[in-house]
């Protein structure tokens, strides 16, 4: 973590950092209403979405926006024939922020910037993502996936760009 930190130091802008550590603050906590999950996470578009090869079972590729190629394997079909919007989700919020801050565990005296550093290096890190597909009214719809999907972080090539931080409505 801390080479990964240095790293950052050297690549990301302080702006940039800063820029994402309060679009990543400012999410509100994850919570049920009117029979929706409301989920703040990092979201990242897929582009493209392919099966490899007939053979394979329910093994799907996709190019995911900030991410590149992510394989996995689900439990649903997946109708590649319809124009349907997919996205990867990164819903670990409270992970990426860090640990919490309590009286029996106050914070270290680190400035905003490091903070930030330390929130872009954890989410530069592999991931456990939901796979979600949009429906026709703008709600979300979770994917089965027969395995975990884990995909590879953003590494230490992140820019204020590749984050897209929002609350997405889950049926």
């Amino acid at each position: 973590m801390e080479r990964c930190i240095k790293e950052l130091r050297d690549k990301l802008p302080r702006k940039d950092a800063l820029s994402i550590y309060r679009l990543i603050n400012r999410l509100s906590p994850a919570r049920f209403a009117t029979r929706r999950l409301h989920l703040p996470c990092i979201v990242f578009s897929v582009r493209s979405l392919e099966k490899p090869c007939e053979g394979n079972g329910k093994l799907y590729r996709a190019q995911v926006s900030g991410l590149g190629q992510v394989e996995f394997t689900t439990a649903d079909d997946l109708s590649l024939n319809e124009p349907r919007k997919f996205v990867f989700a990164h819903p670990w919020i409270r992970h990426i922020r860090g640990p919490s801050i309590t009286p029996m565990h106050p914070a270290p005296q680190v400035g905003n910037y490091t903070r930030a550093l330390e929130m872009v290096a954890r989410l530069g890190q592999p991931f456990s993502a939901l796979l979600l597909v949009q429906e026709p009214n703008g709600e979300y719809k979770r994917v089965a996936a027969e395995n975990e999907i884990v995909v590879p972080g953003l590494g230490t090539d992140i820019t204020s760009k590749n984050i897209r931080a929002k609350v997405l409505e889950i049926l």
